[in-house]
C-alpha cells in the first residue's frame, strides 16, 4: 500500500515527508476538472461551512470553455441546416475566408448560440468583478495598481455587455457594426488580461509569459486594425475587398483564438477569494435568533 501511495504521490508531484512540495491529490484532481465544474464544486463543498471560495481564473476559463462549446454546436447546426452560408456570406466577401464566428451568424444556429453567449457574458463579467475585488483586498497593491485594475475590469465588463451586438447586429445587414462588436471585445479583453501582470509581483509570472503578452498584443492590435480596414474599404458594388490579403487576416484571426486558448497557461498565479455568508435583516424582514447559528 505504501508503494502504491508513493507512486501516486510521485505522479502528483507530492513527495512523502515533504508536505510543502507539490500539490495534494485533492487539489490536483480539482484542477483537472473543467473550470465550470470547479466553480460548482467549490460552491457546493463549502456551503456547509457558510463560506464559498471564488477563484477568478476559474470564471475566465469557464467562459472560454463555454465559448468553444458554443462554436462547436453552432458550426454543427449550421453545417446540417444552413450549409449555404458557409459557402457565401457577407464577412467572407469582405475578408476572404470564414471567420470562426460565421458558424453562429445565421439561423438556426443563432437561436442556440445567443442564449449560450448570454451565459458567457455573465461569467466573464463575474470574473471582472472578482478580479477587481481581489486587487482591492491586496494590501501590497499600490493605489495606481488598484485604479488601473478597476478601470480595466470595468471596461472589460462593459465590452462583454457590448459584445451582444454580435447577435443583435446581423452581419448581412451591417457587417461593419457586427464586426465592430467583436473587435472591441478583442481589444478590451487583452487589456484586462494584461492587468493581471500589473497587479501581481513578477515572481508569480510564468516563464515566457512576457513574450506571450507581446505576441498576443501585436496580434490583437493588428487583427483589430486590419478587420476595420477591410470593412471600411470594401466596395459592395464591385465586390472588391480591401488591401489586406486574406491569408494575413486569417492568420491574425485564428492566431487570436490560439492565444485565447493559451492565455490560461500564461496568467500569473494569484490568490482566490473567500466570502462568508449569513442571514441578515433588511427593510422588510427581521432575523430571529432561531433562524441563524451565526
Amino acid at each position: 500500500a505504501q508503494a502504491i501511495l508513493a507512486q501516486v504521490a510521485a505522479i502528483s508531484g507530492h513527495q512523502p515527508g515533504h508536505p510543502c512540495k507539490g500539490l495534494d491529490l485533492q487539489t490536483r484532481a480539482s484542477r483537472a476538472m473543467p473550470a465550470f465544474t470547479r466553480i460548482l464544486h467549490n460552491m457546493v463543498i463549502n456551503q456547509k461551512h457558510h463560506d464559498i471560495k471564488y477563484n477568478p481564473e476559474d470564471y475566465a476559463a469557464a467562459g472560454g470553455e463555454l465559448l468553444v462549446l458554443t462554436m462547436i454546436i453552432s458550426w454543427i447546426v449550421t453545417y446540417l441546416f444552413n450549409p449555404a452560408v458557409i459557402e457565401s456570406n457577407e464577412l467572407k466577401s469582405r475578408v476572404g475566408y470564414n471567420n470562426l464566428c460565421v458558424g453562429w451568424d445565421s439561423a438556426p444556429a443563432r437561436y442556440i448560440a445567443a442564449p449560450m453567449f448570454a451565459v458567457i457574458i455573465f461569467i466573464e463579467s463575474r470574473y471582472s468583478q472578482l478580479d477587481f475585488w481581489r486587487c482591492q483586498l491586496d494590501e501590497t497593491a499600490t493605489r495606481r495598481q488598484k485604479q488601473a485594475v478597476m478601470a480595466a475590469n470595468l471596461f472589460n465588463a462593459l465590452s462583454w455587455f457590448g459584445s451582444i451586438g454580435i447577435f443583435s447586429i446581423y452581419a448581412e445587414e451591417w457587417p461593419a457594426g457586427h464586426t465592430g462588436s467583436f473587435v472591441q471585445l478583442v481589444v478590451f479583453g487583452y487589456i484586462a488580461f494584461l492587468m493581471n501582470f500589473v497587479e501581481t509581483d513578477v515572481k508569480y509570472h510564468p516563464r515566457g509569459s512576457h513574450l506571450f503578452c507581446g505576441i498576443f498584443g501585436v496580434i490583437c492590435i493588428l487583427f483589430g486594425a486590419c478587420a476595420i480596414k477591410q470593412m471600411v474599404t470594401y466596395d459592395p458594388i464591385t465586390k472588391t475587398r480591401g488591401p489586406v490579403p486574406w491569408q494575413i487576416m486569417m492568420f491574425l484571426d485564428y492566431g487570436y483564438f490560439a492565444c485565447m486558448g493559451l492565455q490560461g497557461f500564461m496568467r500569473p498565479a494569484a490568490p482566490s477569494l473567500t466570502a462568508d455568508y449569513k442571514l441578515a435583516s433588511d427593510d422588510d424582514f427581521t432575523i430571529v435568533p432561531s433562524m441563524s447559528s451565526a
